[in-house]
């Protein structure tokens, strides 16, 4: 009886978990290397099928390679992606290793400020980032792996696009 139990929560577990990834949600990234130093990275998200989230998204070993210890976050841009589903008005972080937000939210990834509605639903829009205890806008150096984070985005399937500029 045990076994059965055991054998009926284990093919439980298995089918909860394929629908927990069955939603849809994806992050692709790219990046551009440009003349003279310049560097692009490039998120390219669809939201979850039911609740239009994506998850946190760091960037890549390999992309992380490109700009680690040698480049400054100059720019943060998002804007609906071409022929998709147009997204809601929602919040963008950029959350270094040790939680801190370089789009200046005071708690870490949870109330935005430059990063508030920095999606829109037809407009591209840009911030730079911003440090909360400075007051002011701030060149933050790349020094550990950053990650992409989105709060308050709820169009299912939404397709938005949030371009990171990195310079020397």
């Amino acid at each position: 009886m045990k076994k059965t139990i055991a054998l009926i929560l284990f093919i439980l577990t298995l089918f909860v978990s394929t629908l927990s990834f069955a939603a849809g949600a994806s992050v692709t990234q790219t990046v551009t290397v440009f003349p003279g130093g310049m560097v692009q990275i490039k998120f390219i998200c669809t939201g979850d099928d039911g609740t239009g989230a994506i998850p946190n998204t760091a960037i890549s070993t390999a992309n992380m390679k490109t700009i680690l210890g040698s480049h400054y976050l100059d720019q943060v841009r998002a804007y609906p992606t071409a022929g998709g589903t147009a997204p809601d008005a929602a919040d963008v972080f950029i959350l270094d290793a040790n939680g801190e937000d370089y789009l200046g939210s005071a708690d870490g990834g949870t109330t935005a400020n430059k990063g508030a509605n920095l999606i829109h639903a037809t407009l591209p829009k840009s911030t730079g980032p911003y440090s909360y205890n400075m007051g002011s806008y701030w060149f933050f150096p790349v020094t550990n792996t950053l990650t992409l984070k989105v709060s308050n985005q709820a169009t299912a399937s939404a397709n938005y696009t949030i371009e990171l500029t990195f310079v020397k």
